[in-house]
């Protein structure tokens, strides 16, 4: 297993006392991280470490944790679930208590059954499978949303929208890739069709590396529906927008979940991507405390703009420093019990760990809206923590 990147204070004592310099020798607290810093989800990877090195540095220049520095102890897991169970092991010989992992549901959903055989807690980096915290597990902990919250949230927008016109949102296509979360999200968003009233019109779940969507398009262009549900990873998004112009293939509301979300998706498409949303777990122009001042510093580190991605690989390192503040020590156990304990306000949201319905260890957090507004993203609802106002209806590919 290759260690890319180790964050610590002690390198720095080595260069001084190589130099001729001396400085105090800081204990020092150790996080695992379990990223996908290379292989086909290496683009998110990358996103979630800058957001974990912003964190790491505003934790250890306000003292560490109890006066001891905190260290972040990554291991690539290739994108792939044997490397991040490898990487279990490892951090579990070197004697590491707490894990930040992965990326993918795939990788992280088998990870979380083996810390959990293991009595290793885990913190959810990026996966919302909700099969991750449902049923759960007492040593696994989600702060950022699953796929329940996340399908609840669009619904809840195009419910809004609904209430402004009742006749013109009824018919609702689903197109989703095959992996872990693509179809947990359209699954949910299935029974939120039956639950709040809707129509489910077409439906279609493709393979990954497809790159002509254009027949499954076509199909839906003959659905009528006013409402599209994408589920789809970055390139695959980019390829959809292209070929649903070039079909003709038009809705009052599109929602692209989770390509839209990334500033690449916009230099990719250009204009093709006005109107589009997607729904995330924070945003720069969001109504948090803090939310501005953390975007600068991710802007800083990420030397461009910056995502969800890294506040939720900032948030991560967030709870599991408040976690070590609190644990009576460093055994797993009793990070586990503080983090079951935790009531933590961050600029990316609130973050309690309950047990409601069947989750355990889920963070019901608020989720976001995002529509790209004239080639930048805006947040639109919920309506108390939006920036703007959301764009309605889109307007067909020919009108624009």
């Amino acid at each position: 297993m290759r260690v890319v990147k180790k964050i610590s204070v002690g390198a720095l004592a080595l260069s001084l006392a190589a130099a001729g310099f001396s400085m105090p020798v800081f204990a020092q607290v150790k996080v695992g991280v379990i990223n996908s810093t290379s292989g086909a989800f290496s683009a998110f990877g990358q996103r979630y470490q800058t957001g974990m090195e912003v964190a790491l540095e505003e934790i250890n220049a306000a003292g560490g944790i109890n006066g001891e520095m905190l260290e972040l102890v990554v291991q690539d897991d290739r994108s792939e679930a044997q490397s991040a169970l490898a990487a279990v092991e490892s951090m579990k010989n070197q004697g590491i208590p707490l894990v930040i992992g992965s990326y993918a549901s795939s990788i992280t959903g088998p990870m979380a059954r083996l810390m959990t055989r293991q009595k290793m807690p885990l913190i959810v980096l990026g996966s919302a499978d909700d099969s991750i915290t449902n049923p759960g597990s007492p040593w696994v902990f989600r702060a950022k949303h699953n796929s329940t919250i996340v399908a609840n949230t669009y619904f809840d927008f195009f419910d809004s929208l609904r209430e402004k016109d009742p006749d013109g949102l009824k018919n609702v296509a689903i197109l989703h890739g095959n992996g872990a979360w693509p179809t947990s999200l359209a699954e949910e968003g299935k029974r939120q069709i039956d639950k709040r009233g809707y129509s489910l019109t077409a439906s279609q779940a493709y393979d990954q590396g497809t790159t002509d969507f254009r027949p499954i398009l076509n199909r839906f262009r003959s659905a009528n529906p006013d409402i599209l549900y994408i589920v789809s990873y970055a390139e695959d998004g980019v390829a959809i927008t292209r070929q649903m112009k070039e079909v003709g293939l038009n809705a009052k509301i599109i929602s692209l979940d989770t390509s839209s979300s990334l500033p690449s998706y916009i230099e990719q498409v250009g204009d093709l991507a006005d109107y589009v949303v997607s729904t995330v777990s924070w945003s720069k122009d969001v109504k948090y405390d803090g939310a501005a001042e953390l975007e600068e510093r991710l802007r800083a580190k990420a030397k461009g703009e910056p995502s969800f991605y890294e506040a939720e690989g900032y948030l991560a390192v967030r709870v599991a420093a408040d976690a070590l503040q609190r644990a009576k020590s460093k055994e797993p156990e009793d990070i586990r019990q503080a983090l079951a304990e935790t009531n933590l306000t961050t600029p990316v949201t609130t973050v309690t760990f309950e047990d409601w319905g069947a989750f355990k260890g889920q963070n019901p957090i608020r989720s976001l809206i995002l529509q790209i507004q004239d080639g930048k993203h805006v947040t639109v609802f919920p309506e108390d923590l939006a920036a703007q106002a959301p764009q309605y209806p889109t307007p067909a590919w020919d009108q624009r």
